[in-house]
């Protein structure tokens, strides 16, 4: 390698899997030969990443490479990916599965409805709103089309399966953060853009090194993160030949520089049609490609026709000592040499020693193989005989490394656990606060519980434990907008309950504490930093208070809390045995009533009803055009006639009393209204649950908007199944005529939904609307 890279002008890359410390070595000799690390480019894989952006065609485009020729590369390449991770054997066993994540993926592509650039959080989501909707995706293409259309025209039950087996095999680039931190990278472009981006294409013909080591992965990760190099390596290529071929016209043809790969370990991606095309064309594309293993039959065992084009298509080998090998043996021989007599040989080599067979020229005889020493270690390697001439190598490597992080290298952005030396099992020595038991806390945060105070680790200020101190404590020696979220814990917990009451239960004071804490989250009394119902799982509330999944279980269990449901992502609800557990009591007009929520309302229903408020809000109040001023939640259509509950149901008293006097109450009550100047009600809408009483309920709320004589009247539901049925209730009432006449395919969208009529003019899933809010903020931003 480096003599290789002082007499080739293209770039030498290295993928290195072993872990022996190659890298560091080469870097060593490096620097000693030429007293820098500026032109070497090191990605020490565990962890930094190399900032590519694999479902993106935008560069193969402006190249003039063929959409179809990139969207076939991209797709086929991360099918190998998959592969790597699961085994050949395992990816293929679903027979369909494979045909419908090319399906998948080509549809995202789409140039009428897709994007030239896209996550795998972005196909994922794809995929399981296919499988939600049971409904295809729109694309230009008629055979693609059809084809789609023929996996959601099976069976209900069969369909799962499919769409399962789709999941089980896309799941795995995600639940592996590296391939995950990769995979959903998708930079902006434009000159003002300072997200980290990496592209072998650019620097192909500079004379760079550029390592990737991969040592400290595991064989899969390994594995899969080689493929994704060769893959970027195969694509840059192309592109840099595409680019030559063109400008030919301009100028005479210009040789390109040769590229040196070295892929080290090479037998572990045998059985990739990526790398056996890579071998079979590379020549053609001025990159050498060199194959590092034990031995050449070790690719047998994984792939036969690597191992063909190892022998066959590879015109150098360099061979030591190796004891069986026939095949190598006879790729060997000559008319001087018989295959025996260079099996004998090769055994016979010692230590140093390398059988060399080179190519010829054209139309000249292929020179024999002949023996070779290896070389002096350089200068700078450990065993090298004179001692390093150079200093100053640890500072090189340590502003190396710095360089690579804030241009081309992607860090792992793991939570920023925290270290705690309480003993655990003597309990919490207080309750109003989660930063004593936080699993999670920024970087440039820290907690002290014997002052039960915040500092700036920076420069040791003190701050509050609360929301404000912690806003303030970040912004201390830190930028707000830099840090992950997910870091930033609740503070405050403020169980209420006296040490003699907590005593008493059967529950553990964190268990208490943690019933408080969702109890907190579904009144949306946290700052969104610290927790947004809207967007964070309440699995970030047991990081908060350390609580484990078992706990959380037995509290279920004893039917304190309920679990709402895990998409758009994990929700508990309070239940009135919770409540009273807790000493929460409901109180009309301050917990519940006109503005401010619901009897015994879930999680995912406030969650509902907020994203729809903010969507009333951003797209018609502060609209210009539009006659709202003022929208309000859970509005009242008349105080008077609104059920008042009673003090033994407020204390979470008989459940049936209290599903009753909910629903009386519901009947008097819109979830969301914008208000003209007057007072005027131009707009409703309804946040929509499925339950028992689908057939009734419905027609009631549709019944209570249209004599509002609105607008427009818009209907939230939890997902596009349960849109239909909400349809279904409206088409087929238990009670009086039709609401609606209109109906509409299993497979149509919710918001493809075309109704006008007094008590609904839209319909939308809790994600769509919600997405529609997070894009309107991003306009305003």
């Amino acid at each position: 390698m480096l003599d290789n890279h002082e007499a080739t002008d293209g770039a030498d890359i290295l993928i290195d899997s072993k872990g022996d410390g190659m890298p560091q070595e080469y870097m060593q000799a490096h620097y000693e030969r030429y007293g820098s690390l500026e032109n070497v480019l090191y990605f020490d894989c565990a962890d930094i990443l190399p900032a590519f952006s694999f479902f993106d065609i935008r560069d193969e485009l402006d190249s003039g490479i063929t959409r179809t020729a990139a969207v076939e590369d991209r797709v086929e390449h991360y099918i190998e990916i998959l592969v790597a991770l699961m085994g050949r054997e395992g990816f293929e066993q679903a027979v369909r599965s494979p045909d419908i994540i090319r399906y998948m993926l080509k549809a995202m592509f789409d140039p009428v409805s897709g994007e030239e650039a896209f996550s795998h959080r972005d196909f994922h989501s794809a995929v399981q709103e296919m499988h939600d909707r049971n409904s295809a995706p729109p694309v230009s293409d008629e055979d693609l089309e059809r084809m789609l259309a023929g996996v959601v025209a099976n069976r209900a039950r069969t369909f799962d399966e499919i769409m399962q087996g789709v999941a089980n095999r896309i799941e795995k680039i995600p639940v592996n953060p590296r391939l995950a931190r990769i995979f959903n990278h998708v930079p902006e472009r434009g000159e003002d853009s300072e997200e980290p981006q990496f592209d072998l294409f650019d620097y192909l013909d500079e004379d760079v090194v550029i390592i990737f080591d991969t040592g400290g992965l595991r064989s899969e990760s390994q594995q899969a993160l080689t493929l994704l190099i060769i893959s970027n390596l195969w694509s840059a290529l192309k592109r840099r030949a595409k680019e030559q071929a063109e400008s030919e016209a301009d100028r005479e043809n210009a040789d390109l520089p040769l590229v040196n790969c070295y892929l080290e370990e090479a037998a572990s991606i045998a059985d990739s049609s990526l790398l056996s095309e890579l071998l079979s064309q590379s020549r053609s594309f001025e990159c050498s490609v060199t194959l590092a293993m034990q031995f050449p039959s070790q690719l047998r065992e994984q792939s036969e026709r690597a191992y063909q084009e190892v022998l066959n298509n590879v015109s150098t080998i360099v061979t030591g000592n190796v004891a069986v090998d026939e095949r190598l043996a006879k790729r060997l021989a000559t008319d001087e040499m018989t295959a025996r007599d260079v099996g004998n040989r090769l055994r016979a080599l010692r230590r140093g020693e390398w059988l060399v067979s080179l190519p010829a020229a054209f139309d000249e005889d292929e020179p024999q193989p002949f023996l070779a020493r290896s070389l002096t270690p350089p200068s700078g390697h450990p065993a090298a005989r004179t001692a390093p001439r150079r200093s100053g190598f640890e500072e090189a490597t340590t502003a190396l490394t710095e360089r690579i992080e804030t241009t081309v290298g992607l860090g792992l952005a793991e939570p920023n656990t925290v270290e705690r030396s309480d003993d655990e099992s003597a309990g919490p020595e207080r309750v109003d606060s989660a930063l004593p038991y936080t699993n999670r806390l920024p970087e440039t945060v820290r907690y002290d519980g014997d002052v039960h105070a915040l500092f700036c680790t920076e420069c040791e200020s003190r701050y509050d434990p609360d929301r404000s101190g912690m806003h303030r404590a970040i912004e201390c020696c830190a930028v707000l907008e830099e840090l992950d979220t997910d870091d930033v814990p609740i503070c405050e917990v403020n169980l209420k309950l006296t040490p003699d009451e907590r005593e008493v239960t059967e529950f553990t004071e964190r268990q208490l504490m943690f019933v408080q804490a969702v109890y907190n989250a579904q009144q949306l009394r946290y700052d969104p930093l610290e927790y947004d119902l809207l967007y964070d799982s309440m699995i970030r509330l047991q990081e908060y208070l350390d609580i484990g999944s078992e706990a959380v279980t037995d509290l279920i269990d004893a039917e304190l809390l309920k679990h709402d449901t895990d998409r758009p992502h994990r929700l508990y609800s309070v239940t009135p045995s919770g409540r009273t557990l807790i000493g929460e009591h409901y109180r009309k007009g301050v917990d519940y009533g006109h503005g401010k929520g619901d009897l015994d309302e879930t999680s995912q229903h406030v969650l509902a009803v907020e994203v729809g408020r903010q969507y009333l809000l951003m797209h018609y109040q502060e609209n210009e055009e539009s006659p709202v001023v003022e929208v309000v939640p859970y509005f009242e259509l008349d105080e008077r006639e609104s059920t008042v509950v009673s003090a033994s149901s407020a204390m979470g008293g008989n459940s049936e009393d209290l599903e009753e006097e909910a629903s009386a109450y519901d009947r008097h009550r819109i979830d969301v209204v914008g208000l003209d100047e007057e007072g005027r009600i131009r707009i409703t809408l309804e946040a929509e649950r499925v339950n028992h009483d689908l057939r009734r309920a419905v027609p009631e709320d549709f019944d209570k908007m249209a004599a509002c004589d609105p607008d427009e009247a818009l209907w939230i539901t939890m997902s596009h199944a349960e849109a239909h049925r909400v349809l279904g209730a409206l088409n087929d009432p238990l009670d009086g005529n039709p609401r609606v006449e209109k109906t509409y395919a299993e497979s149509t969208p919710a918001d493809q939904f075309r109704i006008e009529t007094d008590g609904c003019t839209g319909m939308f899933t809790v994600e769509q609307v919600r997405d529609m809010v997070a894009e309107a903020k991003t306009e305003s931003d």
